[in-house]
């Protein structure tokens, strides 16, 4: 080799050097260190929020139990990431893993939700232009900050690789350490760890990411295992104990599945504003004290359906499981859905004739990905006209689905101003925030009203009814949530408590064989989804051993219901 060639190869090593001099070297516990502090510090400001309402560690006197939790944290999550610490696969798990923690604390900052399995499964239900709803400039700077730019530092870093014996031997003393300062930071603050976490069980849902992680392993577990659950049958012996040939006329109900109103703003509920004016004229039985089964979609719609209540019912089983509709139907009664939903039915529906509302494209309703409600009066008395015999008509409503309130309604239902004009609920005011959903309430008024109406000018030839009930309620920025899908034992009372009515015509009362003074009285009594099933069947005239007289909101108000007997 020439001193040339000498020369020319020094040089080139001197650049790469020189080059590698720019990436700093880690060994990868430090390294791991470093990500948990990040994660941990940058990723759950929503978990450091709800621990100082808890233990306000930010005072002087608690402050050292805050520092034991933070290095409680990054050394549990530190022994939890060196279980995937290994050549070719660490830093791509490090790069989805802080993704993942900055995506998730975006929307618990934002909206003040936690990510669960049922969050988990709303999200895998909602369509391209419902979450195009939840996209904004604030959550691209979030991604950027907290995750785009970490991923960078992660690519920049250059990490120690050992031989594989001794990085075994290396990471498995650093998991161990690891679980020692855990263990001991926890051994410190003994009495506060334990009286903090019995007194704030919902603490441990903050934790960003591990519980989103957790609550995607039981999403996927769960639906996996659901797929090999048969469909079981319900209410097989159903049969009705009057129908259209023996009444003398034929009955048409309609079911309105509303969509995160919530009672707190229903004006016939005692709202200071009246958000219900239509409503209030069209003499409905309205229950101030109903209550839903969840707080999402995803739950309370499969729930308000089942059999079962609250207590015993369970959304993987019921995906599996016959519902009203299937009773009805089996019952001989005409059962329908329509939907203007995203999300779809959640199951429900799977079995009866379905129709998607948005797919009408009616001018000035519809435009190019959603449909207000006013879609379902397009043309509903030639829908009633063209069915026979008893009717169960069920309507799936957008309701007063948020973030973006103000797309909810017409511009002629802006009857509140200044509006939000937003899908970030925190950029506007508390008086624009709520402007814009009183908005939706009003019109969810005009539409249950409507629908009334339509029933009314069928009454020549049916005997008709409808009962409006909202799958949840919303909060609107009262500690720091916002919209719906907080766990429901711990939910605040605005997601749970719903509006609900039932209106009943004149003939249909009679034929029902309902005292109207009774019906009037029950208005008072507190009922949930929980009584959907069986006040549908029993106002339906079916008889079935599924069906529960103790939750049917108006048995005790039927003359002679006992009497009844199985039409021939």
């Amino acid at each position: 080799m020439t001193d040339r060639d000498q020369r020319a190869g020094m040089r080139e090593r001197t650049r790469r050097t020189s080059r590698r001099s720019w990436r700093p070297t880690l060994g990868v516990p430090t390294f791991t260190l470093l990500v948990a502090a990040f994660i941990v510090a940058f990723d759950n400001v929503e978990f450091w929020h709800h621990l100082s309402e808890a233990a306000h560690v930010t005072q002087l006197s608690n402050l050292s139990f805050g520092v034991a939790v933070a290095v409680f944290l990054v050394a549990a999550l530190s022994a939890l990431m060196s279980l995937f610490a290994w050549r070719y696969l660490y830093k791509p798990f490090v790069v989805v893993l802080l993704l993942v923690a900055s995506l998730v604390g975006y929307f618990m900052v934002t909206y003040g939700i936690v990510v669960d399995d049922t969050m988990l499964a709303n999200t895998m239900e909602t369509d391209q232009a419902e979450a195009a709803g939840l996209f904004s400039t604030a959550l691209v700077w979030h991604l950027l900050l907290t995750g785009v730019l970490p991923v960078i530092a992660v690519g920049w870093v250059r990490l120690v690789h050992r031989p594989f014996w001794r990085a075994l031997l290396v990471r498995s003393v650093f998991v161990v350490a690891m679980l020692a300062v855990a263990v001991a930071a926890i051994g410190v603050h003994y009495k506060d760890f334990s009286l903090v976490l019995r007194q704030n069980r919902d603490l441990r849902m903050f934790i960003n990411p591990t519980y989103a992680i957790y609550s995607a392993s039981q999403f996927l577990t769960q639906s996996a295992e659901a797929k090999n659950i048969p469909l079981q049958t319900i209410g097989e012996d159903a049969s009705r104990t009057a129908t259209p040939a023996s009444r003398g006329k034929r009955k048409v109900m309609i079911v309105v599945v509303g969509e995160t109103t919530r009672a707190a703003n229903w004006g016939l509920d005692g709202y200071e504003r009246d958000t219900t004016p239509e409503l209030a004229q069209r003499d409905v039985l309205n229950f101030s004290d109903a209550h839903s089964c969840g707080t999402s979609t995803s739950v309370s719609v499969p729930c308000m359906f089942s059999a079962v209540g609250r207590d015993d019912y369970d959304e993987y089983d019921a995906r599996h499981s016959e519902n009203l509709l299937d009773v009805a139907r089996r019952a001989g009664i005409d059962v329908r859905w329509e939907d203007n939903q995203a999300g779809g039915c959640k199951g429900v529906c799977e079995r009866v004739p379905t129709e998607n509302m948005r797919s009408h494209r009616i001018d000035g309703v519809c435009d190019a990905d959603r449909c207000l409600d006013g879609v379902f009066l397009q043309g509903l008395a030639e829908r009633i006209d063209k069915t026979q015999g008893d009717v169960l008509l069920v309507m799936h409503t957008m309701g007063s689905h948020g973030p973006a309130y103000y797309r909810r309604y017409p511009k002629q239902f802006a009857v509140y101003t200044p509006e939000c004009r937003s899908n970030r609920p925190q950029d506007c005011s508390r008086e624009q925030l709520v402007n814009s959903y009183d908005n939706t309430v009003r019109y969810v008024d005009h539409i249950v009203a409507s629908l009334i109406d339509v029933l009314k000018s069928a009454d020549d030839s049916a005997d008709t009814a409808l009962i409006y009930l909202s799958d949840h309620g919303e909060s609107l920025g009262e500690k720091g949530l916002y919209l719906h899908g907080f766990p429901y034992m711990v939910a605040p009372e605005g997601q749970t408590h719903i509006p609900m009515i039932a209106w009943l015509s004149p003939g249909f009362i009679d034929d029902s064989r309902l005292d109207d003074a009774c019906l009037k009285k029950t208005g008072d009594e507190r009922v949930s989804q929980d009584n959907l099933f069986a006040t549908v069947l029993g106002l339906m005239d079916v008889k079935t051993s599924v069906y529960d007289p103790d939750t049917d909101i108006f048995a005790g108000c039927r003359r002679a219901a006992s009497a009844q007997k199985p039409a021939g």
